[in-house]
């Protein structure tokens, strides 16, 4: 095993951590019938934590450069990672308890599956290896919780068989970017079988928030992509493709809760989940007055959707299909009008979104980023910043975590030096992400000043 350096180091990531609160496409989108099951609807007993923490597996307490994986992915998890413990102690807190008080239920936090669901690895009772306490759900969003119930692979997965034959015996495929990030935004968004819906706002639940690439990375790492990584048939494609690949299955995503009729059932259409906060939820002085912007072909005073993923996701394809970008734009604008002032067929252009995502993965997987990719990535998110079109606080907060990844490809493709990239951190980007690291104190015009003093670094770079 070969260790890798350090994707985001120093300031930049103090600040960005204040952000966190597979298949192929077919042409109903990205959930078609052959995609892995996420892992808490899998048919598999899940055996806990206890079973791959010992000393020789994944509980070292130092990295083992001689073997093929750190093995000590158990201490990172557990003293590191949000997923762990932290997760599901969060659910004993006063807040929790005031939302759970809030929604009327009948269960505390910490016994809810309403809460479990997300906070916790949450498999049915029948699915848990109880003997010995094996499987204790205290332990938060365990291994299992995104490698998938170990019940077939545990034992064979250590003893030289392939990664797709573990895959074949249950193993979440985490490797793959579309496979990944479904899983993630099962909880950072929601599934049809969980979802965080406005209800749960308004009883206090914190915002959602995600980006798979960078909220990869802060988790943080536990595994090390490198040749020994991928000789074990294991993707591991650039931050930056992953990013793309994410934003596409966030877009996905974000159609599918808006046409499954299950998830829209408070009378109103799409689920107000679905808009951006900030359409309603923001203070009336001048720096938060209405901005226009010509993308969404609203006026003032109208209650729009959270359109920030489709931004994103317009950028990577300006340089993988042009065409299929302009095509978005034209369909994001019609999604708004018809979602916002009820014009047109909204839920039909969502559905033709989706299609047309159908056609894009292979393409998006072939994606080459360069050094030329890189510096018309950048440019184009940054013109846009500048421009006034991520003037919405979700906007400018998806540009930053974009452009936080596309610097560290910068530094990847040795177009900065570590000198350029340290001050970069500690300085520039810095000052974005603190620039979104609060909704409430958002000022768009801070941002936009934020967006030009990196536009200004890395030009000519």
């Amino acid at each position: 095993m070969t260790m890798a350096k350090n994707r985001f180091r120093g300031p930049g990531v103090c600040a960005c951590v204040a952000l966190l609160a597979c298949a192929p496409f077919v042409a109903a989108g990205i959930v078609a019938a052959e995609a892995p099951v996420i892992p808490q609807y899998g048919p598999d007993k899940h055996e806990g934590v206890s079973s791959c923490d010992g000393s020789t597996c994944h509980g070292s307490a130092a990295p083992r450069n001689d073997r093929n994986v750190r093995q000590d992915e158990v201490l990172i998890w557990s003293e590191e990672d949000r997923h762990s413990q932290r997760a599901y102690k969060v659910l004993l807190n006063r807040d929790s308890k005031r939302i759970s008080k809030n929604l009327g239920r009948k269960k505390p936090p910490h016994q809810d599956d309403l809460c479990l669901d997300c906070h916790a690895d949450n498999p049915p009772p029948d699915k848990r290896r109880t003997e010995n306490g094996a499987f204790r759900v205290e332990d938060g969003v365990g291994c299992e919780g995104c490698h998938g119930g170990a019940e077939r692979w545990l034992r064979p997965h250590d003893s030289g068989i392939s990664h797709a034959k573990n895959v074949e015996l249950g193993m979440y495929p985490t490797d793959e970017p579309v496979a990944r990030t479904r899983l993630c935004l099962s909880c950072h968004l929601g599934d049809r079988k969980k979802f965080v819906d406005h209800r749960l706002m308004g009883a206090g639940h914190p915002r959602q928030s995600f980006e798979v690439a960078l909220f990869s990375i802060l988790q943080p790492y536990h595994w090390e992509p490198d040749d020994d990584y991928t000789a074990r048939g294991k993707q591991a494609p650039s931050d930056v493709k992953l990013w793309a690949i994410g934003q596409a299955v966030a877009v996905d995503e974000v159609l599918d809760a808006m046409l499954d009729d299950n998830r829209n059932t408070l009378g109103l259409f799409p689920e107000l989940v679905l808009y951006d906060c900030q359409a309603c939820h923001h203070g009336i002085d001048k720096t938060r007055r209405w901005r226009p912007r010509a993308s969404t072909g609203l006026g003032p005073g109208v209650v729009r959707l959270n359109d920030s993923n489709f931004l994103m996701l317009v950028q990577a394809l300006q340089l993988i299909d042009p065409a299929s970008a302009k095509a978005l734009r034209a369909d994001l604008k019609k999604l708004h009008q018809g979602a916002s002032e009820g014009r047109g067929d909204p839920k039909a252009i969502a559905r033709k979104i989706r299609a047309n995502l159908a056609q894009l993965l292979p393409k998006m997987e072939k994606w080459r980023v360069d050094a030329k990719a890189l510096r018309a990535l950048s440019k184009n998110v940054l013109a846009d910043a500048l421009g006034g079109e991520y003037a919405d606080y979700a906007g400018s907060e998806q540009a930053a975590m974009a452009i936080q990844t596309i610097v560290y490809g910068y530094y990847a493709e040795e177009l900065i030096d570590d000198d350029v990239y340290d001050g970069l951190e500690q300085r520039e980007l810095t000052k974005l992400l603190d620039s979104v690291a609060d909704p409430d104190k958002f000022n768009p015009d801070n941002a936009k000043k934020a967006f030009r003093a990196l536009e200004a670094k890395l030009r000519g770079k």
